[in-house]
């Protein structure tokens, strides 16, 4: 089986740049992610805190649907994969489309970067990438956090030893 990305977060550039410090916050992005839905029930994938909420599969189709809207303002694929359902699917492809975009964006001057929009349903003209960061990008961490909390809520917290910090992930065994 192909291990799923960010089990840790690359290292660091080796140019601070616009491309490379937004790669950054994907690879920050993908780690939290695969961390905050490591190890879920079925009985954590179906929790949602109040009625009105979404429940924790919702909450991963949406994060699918934020990174796949990013990922093409960045030159990504434009395909969009109606048939994803499953928990399973919706984690590893938004993990592979995290990886995808941090490593386009760390190949992508500054710039192209300045040129790239941000399409939205009925604006002209598209905002530039820099909405990218303050819409998108952080309401997808935001999700990451409602997972990590709604997991501990539903009695099965983030896996021990998950460093956001440093971006690794330390085996408690051998702490």
């Amino acid at each position: 089986m192909q291990e799923l990305p960010y089990y840790s977060i690359p290292d660091e550039p080796q140019h601070i740049n616009s491309a490379s410090t937004i790669a950054r916050f994907v690879d920050g992005l993908g780690f939290r992610y695969r961390w905050a839905t490591e190890g879920l029930t079925e009985n954590e994938i179906q929790f949602r805190p109040v009625e009105s909420s979404m429940n924790m599969l919702e909450v991963v189709h949406h994060i699918y649907n934020i990174v796949h809207w990013v990922n093409r303002s960045f030159g990504g694929d434009t395909k969009y994969d109606k048939s994803l359902s499953s928990f399973e699917e919706l984690r590893k492809t938004t993990l592979e489309l995290l990886e995808e975009l941090s490593q386009r964006l760390k190949q992508t001057p500054d710039s192209t970067i300045g040129t790239i929009r941000i399409p939205r349903r009925g604006t002209e003209p598209s905002p530039s990438f820099w909405f990218a960061l303050n819409g998108p990008i952080a309401d997808a961490l935001t999700h990451v956090g409602q997972i990590t909390s709604w997991r501990r809520m539903a009695g099965n917290p983030q896996p021990k030893g998950v460093d956001v910090f440093n971006g690794k992930k330390h085996d408690m065994d051998n702490v």
